[in-house]
């Protein structure tokens, strides 16, 4: 019988990855919550700085907006596939490099 594995998902790079859509695509934070119906922004800083995750519809909604799959904006927490481009910036660069090279190619 084969083991099942738990992934979890990081919450770190996947607001990397949401910062960079929303700024390649040319909106800005108010822009993002006014298309999500969103009382406040708070969330899609929280969202952005790794805090938290957005929702099951409002993923759906970036991925619409920012026309992306709702997977290439998530990332999973996969420790030993990561590595750092800079000591001043751990969680950036490579990481995110390493990640669209194995994981996205895997899918095509």
């Amino acid at each position: 019988m084969k083991k099942k594995t738990c992934v979890s998902l990081d919450m770190k790079m996947t607001g990397h990855i949401l910062n960079q859509l929303i700024r390649k695509h040319g909106y800005t934070v108010s822009d993002i919550q006014r298309e999500l119906r969103l009382s406040c922004p708070q969330s899609i800083y929280r969202w952005i700085n790794g805090q938290a995750l957005p929702s099951i519809d409002n993923l759906y909604r970036l991925s619409a907006l920012l026309e992306v799959h709702m997977e290439e904006m998530i990332l999973p927490r996969q420790d030993e596939v990561w590595f750092v481009q800079k000591p001043c910036n751990p969680e950036r660069g490579r990481r995110l490099r390493t990640y669209r090279e194995t994981y996205l190619k895997k899918r095509q």
